[in-house]
């Protein structure tokens, strides 16, 4: 017995060690995932928090892949999780990934990991296959990376936001087969080293700032199917080994660089080529016909060269050496000077041939009939050449065609009916030839038409009113013929409609009714035509108009006020005309110069547009008559108040004594001016109806329009939200929210009277016909909306209901949250409460539907709702969704690889060009919507982190769709470029009649640049801290949008030169008007100055920007004398999170820097209103803030009983205001109050901006 058990105790001891040995080194492993699992956020801990635990296996986990005996962790595949690397130690690729040393692949790819990449990742040598792309990695890689990664096959960092040389470790990696590293900022030569991976097959260095050479040694990578190093700087000769020793090679991209010489002939002997594209680059000499026997190519892109035509035939040989070829699917020449004619043999080229594009070649001769045999093509773009003859009937053959653009050639003839046949036709551009005759009746049939160009040709007749009948059309430009007859009111119908140009023609009658309906246009030109009549008022329904043209007709009558209304209007033109009456001086119209209204002499108006001045019309014969009537009425009336006056006076006194009107709650209007407002409660003027009652449009007696909210008390709750919303609006002010302006309480009857919001709702703009907004409008609402909730969090607000019926726009589409009506205000010490008001459904998180618990992240779920269907188009009640489908899921289904299928339709069909922007943009902002609304109410985002990212989504868009541009130096943000050239003759040789400033570190001059458009010039001194003021303006201003803050156009970045071209202000700085014997501006309107100031700064504290140098010479004033904030120079923008920030730069405006400024150096939101504080008393009173002792003076005057002591006011005997009076004591000793409050010592005890704005707006109501 002893004797055969000693055996199976030695094995089971064995068995036990084995064991134990296999438990130590998952252990280790589980311990290493753990680790890994610390460094991400919790906003992605939701994905891995249930799966990797100790409770399992760690080959169970998610993403976790094993194998081998004993069974050990080979991969790692986390791709796409939403991870988030941002806890200590921040931003940095866990090391902890080293210790598996089994692991033979890595996939981190398509999340959000920042930082750098630590060099203990590449520490194991059993690694294989190593993706890091599409994060936010940053910084150099690691010099040895590579030395111990003998097995390494696959590196894919593409995506990412690196930067440096290229590690020279890495071409020691002799197994490498793929190397992809696009997309980052990698500098530096591309090594001859490179020809030492002779098993790579797949290399991309693209969209890189790689300059130098291409390395001939890249001959020796034999194995490569596919380079690609487009978008870099690469310079030199393309090497002729890429055709002599890669055999293998399917795909050579190198678009986008600098490359020079001829295209080398031995590409040809790259025979398995499939893509050639070669563009954007300086290649000379003739194109290789070799490149003819390249059978399996599909795309061949050789545009934007300097490549020619062979001298010896007039025909293009090259295009023949390509029939032979019956793969082509794409051919590219546009933009170089072939100088050749296209041969019959054209039709001879492949019949999946899609795309023939040779724009501007300077080809000539016909247009071969032939090319109707190209029965797939989809493009055919032979533009801006010198090809003559007629269009040939052949291709309406052509019944996949789209895109057809023979413009800018000197094609005769008519045009064919069988275009007619193009029912897929997108575009049509004919424009600029010599075509005759008519247009045809059967354009109509061409319904997928959406650009239509057949301008500067010689057609006669008139328009056939079929035209009006594609009601998708974009675009219309008929400009520059001799059409005939009258314009029907057919226009009308085309709602989709951006540009319509029937200019230089022969046009006659009134401007049609049915132009209000295109409620899209921007781009409108009936100029040097013969219409006649007046200008309709309907004209000013257009929103969206931006150039209105209407010069050289016989106009007349008047220029409605009604186009005052057209704010985003930049162009204006009503010259040669016979027009009269006064010129509009609102809105757009400020703009405007003498230029905009020539040879109309019977108008009138301001001096500088060069008309007569507007006089007042006389009442001739029948004055003196009035005058006596008047003064038979006027003088019992006069008596009587010069004999009631004093008694009033004493009354008055005795009443109102000491009372501030700040602390004094505003009068309430009466029952009887809401019904007189409303026109009864017509219900034409009924704007909504909510849970709680009704919205009406009213108009008040000084003609302003107001929304009026009237609550239902027979409801249960209608007092109640009275009540709420009433004492929430009251404590709250921010650019964003709706303001409450009146209330009106009176028996049984409760309502709110509230801002008009002109365009009514977000909901509307989204689903109503005919209402359109582009990706940046919604980007601007969505950070507009997520500002005010992040202020009303602040504040322990939480909203409760936000959709998007509750997001209103104003006259600027502006976003403005309304409806408080079941908000919740928070005890400081609480983050959540419970109710039992239910919200709409399907913008109720998880945790207030189930348990009526609401808290600043409830608010944050309703947002990422609004988020989704903001670019969806989808409601959450859709009746797509039912059963576990929901918004979310839905969306969420379809990233990142489908978001054109979720994204709302009329986003991506319009801007072809933009496509990839908005693809990344949405994807960006529907993962911003992903963590807004996770199940964990705990590991949502707050809003300030929100605002935050769209910001950073909204800049990298403007980037990546060029709307604006990038300083390579500063790394800022900077609107579009102008060149020195146009500022040089904008500003007249920067002559010294156009400078209207000069600072330490800047001038700024007056300039008028091409389009007549009047600016302001701000040159920057680079030796005296000037491009510190040149970063700061970019930082600040790059995404501002507010009416008192001053609007920055254009830039200039040269090395040693650097400008900003902003808006032309024409009544200049506030300074220029607070001098002794300049105080034209009465208590009235230097109130409205001050609160147009506190509005800009308020609206900038909530984009955390901190102007840091306010003073009257940077508060401009327009026309209107509407103040705008301008000089940036000291500006700060805070860090997430920051509240304050320390700063080196010190503004140098004596008396208007803070005390914590100029001693620490240390800025905040506080530093502004002390500043404010001190302009406040500048603008009312004579004191001069480098006094000593005005401080004491103002207190001195605010402990006086009857009046205020030893203090000099700025003095204006207008409206009655004298310094004496009781009113005005009253007035101003609530002004020195607030000048007291504002420029305390210490920081924390002054008043919010938000807080000064809106008692300063209490006041201006009380006055």
């Amino acid at each position: 017995m002893g004797i055969y058990s000693f055996p199976r105790l030695v094995s089971a001891h064995f068995l036990m060690l084995f064991i134990s040995h296999v438990y130590s080194l998952n252990s280790n492993e589980s311990s290493a995932l753990l680790a890994l699992k610390a460094y991400i956020c919790p906003e992605s801990q939701n994905v891995l928090a249930n799966n990797w635990t100790t409770a399992t296996s760690v080959c169970n986990w998610i993403g976790v892949i094993c194998g081998g005996q004993p069974q050990r962790v080979v991969a790692l595949s986390l791709s796409s999780m939403g991870l988030d690397g941002t806890l200590p130690p921040i931003g940095t690729t866990p090391s902890a990934l080293g210790s598996i040393t089994s692991l033979k692949k890595i996939d981190l790819s398509y999340n959000k990991l920042s930082g750098s990449i630590a060099s203990t990742i590449f520490n194991l040598s059993s690694l294989q296959i190593i993706d890091l792309s599409h994060n936010m990695l940053a910084g150099n890689l690691p010099a040895d990376m590579a030395n111990r990664l003998p097995e390494l096959k696959e590196l894919y960092l593409s995506r990412n936001q690196l930067y440096g040389q290229i590690p020279s470790s890495l071409f020691n990696c002799r197994q490498l087969k793929v190397l992809s590293l696009s997309s980052n900022s990698f500098t530096g030569n591309i090594s001859i080293n490179l020809g030492n991976l002779t098993m790579l097959k797949d290399l991309d260095l693209s969209t890189n700032n790689f300059e130098g050479r291409i390395p001939s040694s890249i001959g020796n990578c034999s194995s490569l199917k596919t380079i690609n190093f487009s978008e870099n700087n690469l310079e030199g000769a393309m090497p002729s080994e890429i055709g002599l020793f890669l055999p293998n090679l399917l795909e050579l991209q190198l678009r986008g660089n600098k490359l020079q010489g001829t295209i080398p002939s031995s590409i040809a002997n790259a025979s398995k080529l499939t893509l050639l594209d070669l563009a954007d680059n300086s290649f000379t000499g003739p194109i290789p016909m070799t490149i003819g026997s390249l059978k399996n190519l599909q795309k061949l892109d050789l545009g934007h060269n300097q490549l020619s035509s062979e001298s010896y035939t007039p025909e293009s040989s090259f295009i023949n050496s390509l029939t032979d070829n019956r793969n082509l699917r794409k051919i590219v020449l546009s933009g170089n000077p072939l100088d050749t004619m296209l041969p019959m043999s054209i039709g001879n080229l492949s019949t999946s041939l899609e795309y023939l594009e040779l724009t501007n070649c300077k080809l000539k001769g016909s247009i071969p009939a032939e090319v109707g045999s190209l029965s797939s093509l989809i493009s055919l773009k032979l533009g801006n050449n010198a090809l003559t003859g007629v269009i040939p009937d052949t291709i309406g053959h052509l019944e996949n065609l789209q895109s057809l653009q023979l413009q800018g050639n000197k094609l005769q003839g008519f045009i064919p009916y069988d275009l007619c046949l193009l029912g897929r036709m997108f575009e049509l551009f004919l424009g600029g030839n010599e075509l005759s005759g008519s247009i045809p009746e059967c354009l109509s049939n061409l319904t997928a038409l959406r650009n239509l160009s057949i301008s500067s040709n010689r057609l006669t007749s008139t328009i056939p009113s079929s035209l009006w009948s594609l009601v998708d059309i974009l675009a219309i430009n008929l400009s520059s013929n001799s059409l005939q007859g009258s314009l029907p009111s057919g226009i009308g119908d085309l709602k989709a409609l951006v540009k319509i140009d029937l200019s230089n023609n022969h046009l006659s009658g009134h401007l049609p009714v049915s132009i209000e309906k295109l409620k899209n246009l921007v781009y409108l030109s009936f100029a040097v035509n013969r219409l006649h009549g007046p200008i309709p008022e309907f004209l000013g329904l257009a929103v969206a108009l931006e150039f209105l043209d209407l010069s050289r007709n016989n106009l007349s009558g008047v220029i409605p006020k009604s186009l005052e209304k057209l704010h985003y209007l930049i162009y204006f033109n009503v010259s040669f005309n016979q027009l009269e009456g006064e010129i509009p001086g609102a809105g757009s119209f400020a703009n405007f110069s003498s230029q905009s209204y020539l040879m109309n002499n019977a108008l009138c108006g301001a001096a500088r547009l060069q008309v007569r001045h507007c006089r007042t019309k006389s009442t001739g014969k029948r004055l003196p008559k009035t005058i006596l009537l008047l003064t038979m009425i006027l003088l019992p009336v006069t008596a009587s108040i010069c004999f009631l006056s004093p008694v009033y006076r004493v009354i008055k006194h005795c009443l109102e004594k000491e009372e501030d009107p700040l602390l004094t709650t505003n009068r309430t209007i009466l029952y009887q001016e809401i019904v007189l407002a409303t026109d009864g409660f017509s219900e034409s003027n009924l704007l909504g109806t909510g849970s709680f009652g009704f919205v009406y449009k009213g108009t008040m007696k000084e003609e302003k329009n107001v929304a009026i909210k009237v609550f239902d008390l027979t409801l249960e709750r209608g007092m109640r939200s009275f009540q709420v919303e009433s004492e929430l609006l009251t404590k709250v002010g921010h650019p964003n929210l709706v303001k409450l302006m009146n209330s009106c309480s009176d028996n049984n009857f409760r309502a709110l009277v509230l801002e008009y919001m002109p365009n009514g709702t977000l909901d509307k703009w989204l689903y109503t016909h005919n209402y359109f907004l582009n990706l940046l409008q919604r980007l601007d609402i969505m950070i507009e909306v997520a500002s005010a909730m992040s202020y009303l969090h602040s504040e322990h607000i939480i909203h409760c209901d936000l959709k998007p019926s509750n997001v209103l726009l104003d006259e600027d589409m502006v976003a403005r949250v309304s409806d408080f009506s079941i908000a919740k205000l928070l005890d400081g010490r609480d983050a959540a409460v419970q109710t039992g008001t239910m919200a709409t459904i399907g913008y109720m998180a998880p945790e207030y539907g189930s348990r009526g618990i609401v808290s600043a992240k409830t608010d944050v779920y309703s947002f990422g709702i609004l988020l989704m269907e903001t670019f969806t188009g989808k409601k959450p009640t859709d009746n797509t969704f039912n059963g576990e489908m929901n918004l979310r899921s839905w969306i969420f289904e379809s990233l990142p690889n489908a978001v054109d299928r979720i994204t709302d339709v009329t986003l991506l069909k319009n801007d072809q060009e933009d496509i990839a922007a908005k693809t990344r943009c949405i994807k960006s902002i529907m993962n911003v919507a992903w963590f807004c609304t996770v199940e964990s109410f705990s590991e949502r985002k707050t809003m300030i982190e929100v605002q935050c990212k769209l910001c950073m989504i909204k800049y990298i868009f403007l980037r990546d769709a060029k709307l604006i541009e990038e300083c390579e130096v500063t790394q800022m943000a900077l609107p579009p470029r102008i060149l020195f050239r146009e500022l040089m003759l904008a500003t007249d040789g920067f002559s010294e009649r156009n400078l209207l400033d000069s600072g330490k570190s800047s001038f700024v001059y007056k300039g008028t640049l091409e389009d007549k458009c009047v600016v302001a010039i701000k040159i920057f001194d680079l030796q005296k801290r000037g491009l510190e003021g040149f970063e700061a303006h970019c930082q600040a201003l790059s995404c501002i949008r507010h009416r008192n803050v001053v609007k920055l156009l254009k830039c200039c970045v040269d090395i040693d030169f650097k400008a900003l071209v902003v808006e032309y202000i024409p009544y200049g700085s506030l300074q220029n008007y607070l001098h002794p014997g300049m105080n034209i501006f009465n208590f009235h309107q230097r109130l409205e100055i001050m609160i147009n100031v506190a509005s800009a700064l308020s609206y900038l504290h909530s984009m955390r920007v901190i102007h840091c140098n306010l003073n009257p010479t940077n508060v401009l004033l327009d026309e209107d004398m509407v103040a705008r904030i301008s000089g940036f120079s000291f500006s700060k923008v805070l860090d997430k999170g920051s509240a304050a920030t320390i700063t080196t730069t010190m503004a140098e405006t004596p008396g208007y820097i803070a005390p914590e400024y100029e001693s620490t150096g240390n800025v905040s939101e506080k530093t502004d209103v002390y500043c404010f504080g001190i302009l406040l008393m500048e603008t009312f009173t004579i004191l001069n803030p480098i006094e000593m002792n005005w401080r004491i003076r103002i207190c001195d005057s605010l402990q006086s009983e009857d009046k205020i002591a030893g203090l000099d006011f700025q003095q204006t005997d207008q409206e009655g205001f004298t310094a004496t009076s009781t009113p005005t004591t009253r007035f101003l000793r609530t002004i020195l109050r607030l000048i007291y409050c504002c420029t305390s010592e210490l920081p924390d005890e002054r008043k919010g901006m938000w807080k000064v704005e809106k008692e300063l707006v209490r006041l201006k109501q009380q006055l």
